[in-house]
């Protein structure tokens, strides 16, 4: 464990050497992307938006599970710190995170999505995977998270998200859409109504 950590430690100065302002840039993009899951909530929100109720409650489902087990069950047992805290030349261009470094949230949770998404063949997983990568990634340069951190959290998400597709299964897939398809139509009415109103309010 000690020579991964000085292999890691060692890989992280090299990557100081090497930043560049343009990928800062999209890396710091990138990675707030991923804060709370908030592209993977969009993106399922979007999916139940065009009647693919399965794929987007699964998607919510399996998020919800993950960032239950890596930040309330996982993380609280590991105190390992992260690269800007343990390396005193490292400077982070975020706002410190909370909890321990150890396994990444936010490769977890990008890779519980995608993964969601790429078992119910949902329209563009594939963007889902590269992007759930580039999150992976953008953590490290942006030395918030050693590599290892995101490998694991990125195999967790991807366990966690094949667990709640198997318990799932084709019948709870059905139920969900049946039980969307009853309710979905007038909460969408509601919202077009609602828009149109304030549409309207504004051209007044």
């Amino acid at each position: 464990m000690r020579k991964l950590s000085q292999l890691e430690k060692q890989m992280i100065l090299k990557l100081n050497c090497r930043t560049h302002p343009v990928l800062d840039r999209l890396m710091l993009c990138v990675t707030k992307m991923g804060n709370g899951g908030l592209v993977w909530i969009i993106i399922s929100l979007v999916l139940i938006w065009n009647r693919r109720a399965a794929e987007g409650v699964l998607t919510l489902i399996a998020l919800a599970i993950t960032a239950f087990l890596i930040n309330l069950i996982i993380k609280p047992m590991f105190t390992r710190k992260r690269p800007y805290e343990l390396i005193q030349s490292i400077r982070t261009k975020l706002n410190p995170p909370f909890g321990s470094s150890f396994p990444s949230g936010h490769a977890a949770s990008s890779f519980a999505a995608a993964s969601m998404l790429w078992l119910m063949n949902a329209p563009l997983w594939s963007f889902a995977v590269v992007l759930a990568c580039l999150i992976a990634v953008s953590r490290v340069y942006l030395f918030v998270h050693f590599p290892s951190d995101v490998l694991v959290g990125a195999v967790l998400g991807v366990a966690i998200s094949y667990a709640t597709y198997v318990l799932a299964g084709r019948i709870g897939g059905q139920v969900i859409e049946e039980w969307l398809e009853q309710h979905l139509a007038w909460h969408l009415n509601q919202i077009s109504l609602t828009v149109r109103y304030l549409l309207q309010r504004q051209v007044v």
